[in-house]
């Protein structure tokens, strides 16, 4: 998709994951796991509809702003995990794919 490898960065949100979550990682690998594949490929969909011209940047931000929320509303209903701990999750997943994603896509979207 754009050249944007959807396993590749889902696979690499995993593991700023792992790491921002830590001791914890066993209990809630399952959930992190699932939402990795989520949020890689929207945010693959959402590059390939900036690159095609599709949506502004501005609305490609505004839908990357909206998968961070949809992200944590699913995890915040998993035991044992707190905003704070998903906020870091989610920063350290990101980080991970913001150099794919930014250069795909032309800007920083990430």
């Amino acid at each position: 998709m754009s050249g944007i490898d959807v396993d590749q960065l889902g696979a690499d949100i995993v593991s700023g994951f792992k790491g921002a979550v830590g001791a914890k990682w066993p209990a809630v690998r399952e959930y992190f796991e699932a939402e990795s594949k989520v949020l890689a490929q929207r945010l693959a969909t959402i590059a390939k509809l900036r690159i095609e011209g599709k949506i502004s940047e501005q609305r490609a931000k505004e839908l990357v702003q909206f998968q961070k929320n949809s992200f944590e509303t699913v995890l915040l209903a998993v035991e044992g995990l707190t905003q704070l701990i998903i906020e870091d999750a989610l920063n350290a997943g990101l980080k991970a794919v913001r150099t794919a994603i930014n250069t795909a896509i032309g800007f920083a979207l990430l």
